[in-house]
């Protein structure tokens, strides 16, 4: 394919940086703008993502896979207790990969970055940081983009990756369609091993409190955690963010406390946790959305950046294979959407879940829940870790010339 310009993305979080990476791979121009500064973004990363074998296979394709696992933890299993450390469930993750893909890790968002942005810079691609995206107008010839600073750039097309309040999706829809999960969650990263065997996704929770969490190794001999609790958005946690992850972690018990108390205070945050009511137009014209822009997820099951891992590599063949810039992002868009639903409606599912409060009802219920998952959750684990299937021919490995 052609283009009349450079495709331009605004964003360079992991979806806007495996879209520009994707591109750039076959050869196609790309510029992309970034709100935040890149010390924002790679050294206050005090959170890590799981991220399955859809995913990690996606970035594989890009020439990622051996600059990942050196980065990140391989993880082939997960392990559910609640409060008194008795096990609810065990998985094995290992067992739900497709034939040929790549292990599921654990990455510190940083490190991911980094990974990233490093692979682009090799194919040319070197954002503006500190760049904000503030709208957009088309043209004739495809779109301009207009930036914080004043200034306005003009490309093929444009790709809102600017994450759950995209001014993009804003300006395309009239509206920002956020909606509050009525819960939020504390996360940090821990130094050491905290304890926690390694491989193993850590979840652990509290029925009588409906307070949860999960905790898992990343690369560095590092502790990914995070705790939720039921919370009205906004507003001050008495005692600091800190203080309210350690009750937290006091309520769940087991190792929660030890990774909690070993994290510096200051690398402790709180995210009040939205998603997107579901919307099927991603764009108009030379315009689309892509990751958080386009789906927002809650947090749970951890698919939040796998989705933007796919959307990424997805247009990527997509704009490589159309006959134009316009078909490619509508056929990006087609195939993107049954898939992002369908996880959607699983994440939500495990979202809204309310613990038993009756506890003889409760354990009644737990008896039930492990034969359902042990029948149920491989299944869904194998279609969840299904890879992107590609159509365009897989780019020579070397920098693409852009």
């Amino acid at each position: 394919m052609t283009t009349t310009g450079p495709i331009l993305i605004a964003g360079a979080g992991v979806g806007g940086l495996t879209a520009a990476l994707a591109l750039a791979r076959h050869g196609i121009p790309v510029q992309v703008y970034e709100r935040r500064g890149l010390d924002e973004i790679v050294t206050n990363a005090g959170f890590g993502h799981t991220i399955w074998s859809n995913a990690t296979t996606s970035l594989a394709s890009l020439g990622l896979e051996r600059r990942l696992l050196d980065r990140a933890e391989v993880l082939t299993g997960s392990e559910s207790r609640d409060q008194h450390q008795r096990v609810m469930f065990r998985m094995a993750i290992a067992e739900s990969i497709s034939p040929g893909g790549t292990p599921a890790v654990g990455i510190g968002r940083g490190d991911l970055i980094e990974l990233l942005r490093e692979a682009c810079a090799e194919h040319g691609v070197r954002p503006e940081y500190g760049q904000r995206a503030t709208g957009y107008e088309l043209t004739p010839d495809g779109v301009t983009l207009k930036l914080g600073d004043g200034r306005t750039v003009t490309g093929a097309a444009l790709v809102a990756a600017d994450g759950i309040r995209s001014t993009i999706l804003t300006q395309l829809r009239g509206e920002l369609p956020v909606v509050h999960t009525g819960r939020s969650t504390y996360r940090g990263i821990a130094p050491g091993t905290c304890g926690l065997s390694r491989g193993v996704v850590h979840l652990f929770t509290n029925p009588d409190t409906r307070i949860g969490g999960g905790a898992w190794l990343i690369g560095g001999d590092r502790v990914v955690w995070t705790l939720s609790c039921e919370r009205a958005p906004g507003g001050e946690d008495p005692g600091g963010t800190a203080a309210r992850a350690a009750e937290l972690a006091a309520s769940v018990g087991g190792p929660a406390p030890v990774f909690v108390g070993t994290t510096p205070p200051e690398n402790i945050s709180r995210l009040d946790v939205y998603y997107h009511e579901w919307h099927d137009s991603w764009g108009e014209g030379p315009v689309t959305l892509l990751g958080d822009a386009a789906h927002a997820l809650p947090t749970d099951l951890g698919q939040g950046a796998c989705m933007a891992i796919e959307d990424g590599v997805v247009l990527g063949d997509c704009l490589a294979t159309a006959a134009d810039v316009t078909a490619g992002l509508r056929e990006y868009e087609r195939r993107r959407r049954e898939r992002v639903f369908w996880i959607r409606e699983r994440v939500l599912r495990v979202s809204r879940f309310t613990p038993v409060r009756n506890k003889a009802l409760r354990w009644a219920v737990g008896q039930v829940a492990k034969v359902v998952v042990a029948r149920s959750a491989p299944k869904m684990w194998q279609e969840m870790q299904r890879p992107p299937q590609f159509t365009a021919p897989v780019p020579d490995p070397g920098p693409s010339r852009i």
